[in-house]
């Protein structure tokens, strides 16, 4: 039974001016004043939150986190794998909205709806993007996985369709599972057609066969050549620079770096995986790696049950709502949870150098306002 005269009460006192979450965490015990001051000093050169520094560096714990925040807003932590939303309040907010605000409706009753959050100091912008119905808007706390894995499970059919009809139908390969019969006549056609070539004159279909093989060969070798003259007269700045010009070192705020990593059915690469990522020199309270796998994939989720994941690195299921089963889908789906200002792509089997983001970073903040990938 929910007490809304409580939570009503809880979000009235939530709008007096609160006391910052750093002095929150100090009175509660979960941090000393030299961690406070220390994760102060770090956060003045990054753009993230306080709660988000101290925990990456190790300082805090979520659930630590969360205590802060429902100290300082007077506000109830709640655990949404223990008490799920019912499917019918997803009607009650749209996808896109909790996409955009990082939410997802909780509970409903006597016309007011409970919407967990972990940001309760951005909850005003969501009711004001609400309209009037956002003033019936209640806030609880909880983490921001489970509110990631709650709007998988209220939206997830919803989201993973958009994910493969992102592309138009004519620019899209999606469309080969209707009419894979016709495709397999045409290569059955073909193939036969080249058994009777041989057949026929086998000098003449093994000349062109070795035409063929050449002219392609010669074209890859020319693509590497342009790629080896352009690497070799690019202007300096372009290897990255000295160590003395690194991100952060002219005065701009490091921003955060987005990374999926798109599994299917990898049984062993899972520790190897994030001891490789671990390497990485660029701020982990700025680095958001998500690991992106099918829901069903047992095997690999077996395999990342067994590691134990660093606070930066976070697993996302995509949902199984269609019989499209493609990592372009699978991305597509990720893509709406991703945070990062810059977002990247590695596959399971890549090892990143260890300051490859800080280079792409660096090559953004000089490249033109018009460059949108590297």
């Amino acid at each position: 039974m929910i007490n809304l005269s409580l939570e009503l009460a809880n979000a009235r006192a939530a709008r007096a001016p609160p006391r910052t979450l750093g002095q929150c965490l100090v009175e509660l015990g979960h941090i000393t004043q030299a961690d406070l001051a220390h994760a102060l000093i770090l956060q003045r050169r990054m753009d993230r939150l306080l709660g988000e520094v101290l925990l990456v560096e190790g300082l805090l714990t979520e659930a630590q986190l969360l205590a802060g925040l429902a100290r300082q807003n007077g506000l109830r932590v709640i655990d949404l794998d223990r008490k799920p939303p019912e499917i019918s309040v997803a009607r009650r907010l749209p996808v896109s909205v909790c996409l955009r605000h990082g939410v997802t409706p909780w509970k409903q009753a006597d016309g007011l709806l409970l919407v967990a959050t972990n940001r309760p100091d951005l909850f005003d912008e969501l009711r004001a993007s609400m309209g009037p119905e956002g003033q019936r808007m209640l806030p609880v706390l909880a983490t921001q996985e489970d509110i990631v894995r709650t709007i998988g499970r209220l939206y997830g059919d919803e989201l993973a369709f958009a994910a493969a009809t992102r592309v138009p139908a004519a620019e899209s390969c999606r469309g080969w599972a209707v009419n894979h019969r016709r495709r397999i006549a045409w290569a059955g056609g073909l193939a036969a057609l080249l058994a009777l070539c041989a057949a026929a004159a086998p000098g003449w279909t093994l000349a062109l066969g070795i035409l063929w093989a050449s002219l392609t060969l010669a074209l890859c070798v020319a693509l590497k050549a342009a790629a080896f003259v352009a690497h070799l007269t690019a202007p300096a700045q372009a290897e990255g620079g000295p160590a003395s010009s690194a991100p952060g070192g002219d005065g701009f705020r490091l921003p955060r770096v987005s990374v999926l990593v798109p599994l299917f059915r990898e049984e062993n690469i899972a520790c190897h995986l994030v001891e490789r990522l671990t390497r990485l020199t660029y701020p982990k309270s700025l680095l958001d790696v998500v690991l992106v796998l099918e829901q069903d994939d047992a095997v690999t989720r077996e395999a990342l049950r067994c590691t134990a994941l660093p606070p930066w690195m976070s697993v996302l299921e995509v949902p199984d709502a269609s019989r499209l089963r493609t990592k372009p889908r699978a991305l597509n789906y990720a893509l709406n949870f991703c945070a990062g200002d810059i977002i990247g792509v590695w596959d399971a089997e890549d090892a990143p150098a260890p300051d490859q983001l800080e280079r792409v970073v660096q090559q953004f903040h000089r490249a033109a306002p018009d460059v949108a990938c590297l």
